[in-house]
């Protein structure tokens, strides 16, 4: 199941990375594409600082809801340990 939000709420997505052996590793560059219901795909990146890094293959983005329905995120990693992680989250309407 889905996390759920309502719209105004600050989601709290999070991704962890591990390699094959299921140790906690960093890659090179993290990015995260993060697609309302509708509009543009948002993109945001470790390096430009839009994303934190509490520890070792920990990686989080904060961010407001500003539309109802199912919002797509996908969080991408390169260099040091590759990786692909899909979810998705569904953001209730005022009066849903």
């Amino acid at each position: 199941m889905a996390a759920s939000f309502d719209v105004g709420d600050v989601a709290y997505i999070q991704t962890i990375v591990t390699d094959s052996g299921g140790t906690v590793v960093d890659p090179s560059e993290v990015l995260l594409y993060l697609a309302p219901p509708t509009g543009s795909v948002g993109t945001f990146s470790l390096s430009g600082g839009h994303i934190g890094h509490p520890g070792t293959g920990t990686f989080y983005y904060n961010g407001t809801v500003t539309a109802a329905g199912y919002w797509n995120v996908r969080w991408v990693g390169t260099g040091a340990a590759d990786f692909a992680d899909q979810s998705r989250y569904f953001a209730r309407g005022i009066n849903t």
